[in-house]
């Protein structure tokens, strides 16, 4: 990687699986942090995993390379002393300590705060995990689609009622926790640039459900709050309309009135301008399925080409409807990188970018593919004083690839 990105200088220990905590190092790799992944002998699982479907383009396990790109990877037995105390060594030059493990197999490694402070006071020590670090479930397991998806709330919210439970996104709600880890380690290292202090920083995916769903949570205090209403009040300006063509335009025009004539007009009904049932807003909400049946019949006889500058022409607040596939083309997603292209082998692939660029660049220079298991290894601990012949001794005795 060529330039210094913000977090340039700063040495990442991962010890983490799967995607929501290596997805936060992964952001900070992209801005120039040198994160090192530390993996079993036999490699973070997320390598082979396969749920309902294979991960795979081509031998590329493309959602490895989306969540581990920039990183090096280095493995070793932490059940053996050998191996925990390479890790430890490692510990000694980074400045954070990144991990996913639940507390007792932290503590069984013998790998919690008090252990690595031991060796390096300033470390910043950052977890995430299933639902929380405190109370009596603290050791429980948790996944995305578990702790996030269906205890977080995530699944009632979207389903509705009485329907089939909707199912889960790929890695929805671990992209969703990683962002706010990653916060968690910036306002870190910026609180121990300021003080000298280090911080402990936690992350679960159901605290990271809660936030997302907040203002469900607040509402709820709200006597008769209705979380899925069998009816509400409806703005035919804040709805969806779909088109000849079977797109579907969302409008969100929460100011109308100076609009209010504008729509009309592109919409070819002109005489409801002056209409007494849609005068205001109050008025069009209080007439919403009349309003909405005639918008409704205007935008199904033109298709959404036609509609697409006649609705840019007028600069109302509108999108599409768009499908995963119509992300993936969108113009405006390549022309500010949030979709990048990497060199996997002797393959392209696509990758997403971090959702915040930090100089107009969210990630920095060109971006390297993930790490083969154990790739630096011997780089990285021949870095903190192994030599040659201590590595060699290492792997000879399986306590590090």
């Amino acid at each position: 990687m060529s330039g210094k990105g913000v977090f340039n200088g700063v040495r990442v220990i991962e010890l983490a699986q799967y995607v929501y905590v290596p997805g936060a190092a992964v952001m900070m790799a992209d801005q120039g942090a040198d994160v090192i992944k530390i993996e079993t002998i036999e490699g973070d699982p997320y390598r082979t995993l396969s749920v309902g479907g294979s991960r795979n383009l081509g031998n590329i396990n493309i959602s490895m390379e989306q969540n581990n790109r920039n990183k090096k990877s280095v493995a070793l037995d932490l059940k053996s002393e050998e191996g925990r105390e390479a890790l430890l060594k490692l510990v000694e030059s980074a400045d954070v300590f990144l991990t996913s493990l639940r507390p007792k197999a932290i503590t069984a490694l013998r790998l919690d705060v008090e252990d690595l402070r031991a060796r390096n006071p300033k470390i910043i020590y950052a977890r995430g995990n299933g639902v929380g670090f405190k109370g009596p479930e603290h050791n429980r397991p948790g996944y995305d689609a578990s702790a996030f998806w269906a205890r977080g709330g995530a699944c009632f919210a979207i389903t509705p009622p009485g329907g089939p439970l909707a199912s889960p996104r790929p890695a929805y709600g671990d992209h969703t926790g990683s962002l706010s880890l990653a916060y968690g380690i910036a306002g870190a290292l910026f609180k121990r640039a300021m003080t000298g202090e280090p911080t402990v920083v936690e992350n679960s995916l159901l605290a990271t459900a809660a936030w997302v769903l907040s203002g469900d949570l607040t509402m709820v205090q709200l006597p008769g709050y209705e979380t899925h209403p069998k009816s509400r009040p409806m703005s035919p300006l804040m709805n969806g309309y779909r088109t000849r063509d079977e797109k579907v335009v969302q409008l969100m025009v929460l100011q109308p009135e100076p609009r209010w004539a504008a729509i009309c007009g592109i919409l070819g009904i002109d005489e409801l301008v002056e209409d007494p049932r849609f005068a205001t807003q109050p008025d069009r909400i209080e007439n919403a399925g009349e309003l909405i049946a005639i918008m409704q019949d205007s935008f199904s006889k033109a298709d959404y080409a036609d509609w697409k500058p006649l609705l840019e022409g007028i600069d109302i607040p509108w999108e599409l409807v768009s499908s995963i596939h119509d992300l993936h083309q969108d113009p405006q997603v390549h022309a500010n990188n949030m979709l990048q292209t990497m060199e996997v082998g002797d393959k392209t692939i696509d990758i997403v970018a971090g959702p915040v660029a930090f100089d107009g660049e969210p990630i920095l220079g060109t971006p390297h593919s993930a790490p083969e298991l154990g790739d630096h290894t011997e780089a990285a601990l021949r870095d903190v004083g192994y030599s040659d012949a201590e590595i060699a001794g290492l792997r000879e005795r399986s306590a590090a690839r």
